[in-house]
């Protein structure tokens, strides 16, 4: 920040302060203040009482366009999240073909035949 002492002024100043206090003077007339007034108590009484959220008819759209592509994310999200693990799972089964359970059921002797036929073929 420069301070500037009272010698070290521009003359030009002066001239600028006078045009800024003549476009924004205070307006003397009464009756600015008194239409400013009407105007101001009419457009409140205009807008009565409404409730919060009637103020914002113009974010319907941006909402709803949010809330479209909220879904679309988690669905693409979920769906990803699927496929992972789907693919996770498949490694899993290939990179341990010994660790398979086999399920036990409760045949005669030809499902236990298959059974150690599977058993079998899989442990090569």
């Amino acid at each position: 920040m420069i301070i500037l002492n009272d010698d070290d002024r521009d003359p030009r100043d002066e001239e600028l302060f006078a045009a800024l206090r003549a476009e924004y003077h205070q307006p003397s007339d009464s009756s600015y203040w008194a239409f400013l007034e009407r105007r101001i108590m009419g457009r409140i009484t205009a807008e009565g009482a409404r409730e919060w959220w009637s103020y914002f008819p113009s974010w319907s759209r941006a909402g709803l366009a949010a809330a479209a592509l909220a879904l679309a994310v988690a669905g693409i999200t979920a769906w990803q999240t699927r496929k992972t693990q789907d693919v996770a799972a498949w490694h899993e089964v290939l990179e341990s073909p010994n660790e398979m359970p086999i399920i036990e059921s409760a045949g005669g002797e030809r499902t236990k035949q298959r059974e150690a036929t599977l058993r079998y073929l899989i442990a090569r």
